[in-house]
């Protein structure tokens, strides 16, 4: 068996899987969800879907069936997969501090998160994202697949590995480090107001299933981290390319897929 035959059929599964689960939710998520957090969530959906939807109908067949010209133009395909990789973690950034208003100012919560700002939030992130990515690729980096080590990777220069490493893994770790502590703390403030609506001190406060979501949500800033630190950290330093595969495609195309399970639950 081939590998590019191995690759394909592995990235086919995975990215399936996101396919399905991203476009349910941003297509199918609940109404009864509050409207300010299901914009959100969608959002997050959405830069999700749009990753995992560009691996399925356009990287998979290129491995699959080696189509030259996308190859070729591989650069391009990576610009709308790291598009869609912003979206989704300033996406789960603002979702983040929708959860926490909503924990520590229940009565404000309405007022603070209207849909009109809530849309307004949304754009500037999308636009955000957009610009951020323009800039990389401004910057003449070039993040293209190799079709020897199954990746995609940046052109080795002094100038693209600084980019890459503070401009990409830097940043997105902060990011990411702050979504984590944000739900942390929400998740310390629904304890506490849980334990007291339990003794009588609080006629509505946040339920189980509440606390739930947010032991997911850490979970989930938690996979981005250790994603990030497989990608840029630990692979550079792996010799066998079949490790460097498992620990950057694979690992970015899965925490994607997920994605859209956690945000389903």
């Amino acid at each position: 068996m081939s590998e590019d035959l191995i690759v394909g059929g592995i990235l086919f599964c995975i990215s399936l899987l996101g396919v399905v689960s991203n476009w349910t939710v941003l297509l199918f998520l609940p109404k009864s969800i509050h409207k300010s957090f299901g914009t959100l969530t969608r959002n997050q959906a959405f830069g999700d879907a749009l990753q995992t939807t560009t691996v399925f109908f356009v990287v998979v067949p290129m491995v699959l069936f080696d189509i030259q010209i996308i190859k070729t133009n591989s650069n391009l395909v990576s610009f709308v997969m790291l598009f869609g990789y912003e979206v989704s973690v300033l996406s789960h950034l603002l979702l983040s501090f929708n959860r926490l208003c909503a924990v520590s100012s229940p009565l404000k919560y309405h007022q603070l998160y209207s849909q009109r700002l809530t849309i307004c939030m949304i754009v500037i992130a999308n636009l955000y994202s957009l610009a951020s990515i323009l800039v990389l690729f401004a910057s003449g980096c070039k993040y293209y697949w190799s079709s020897e080590l199954h990746m995609f990777m940046y052109h080795v220069s002094n100038a693209c590995v600084n980019f890459s490493f503070y401009g990409i893994f830097c940043k997105y770790l902060v990011i990411i480090l702050i979504i984590l502590m944000i739900d942390l703390f929400s998740i310390y403030t629904a304890r506490q107001l849980y334990r007291q609506a339990h003794s009588g001190n609080v006629t509505k406060q946040i339920n189980k299933k509440e606390v739930g979501l947010l032991v997911q949500t850490c979970l989930q800033g938690m996979l981005f981290s250790i994603e990030l630190v497989c990608y840029f950290v630990v692979s550079p330093r792996v010799q066998n390319k079949w490790s460097q595969f498992f620990l950057t495609t694979v690992a970015f195309s899965t925490i994607h897929a997920c994605d859209g399970y956690v945000l389903k639950q």
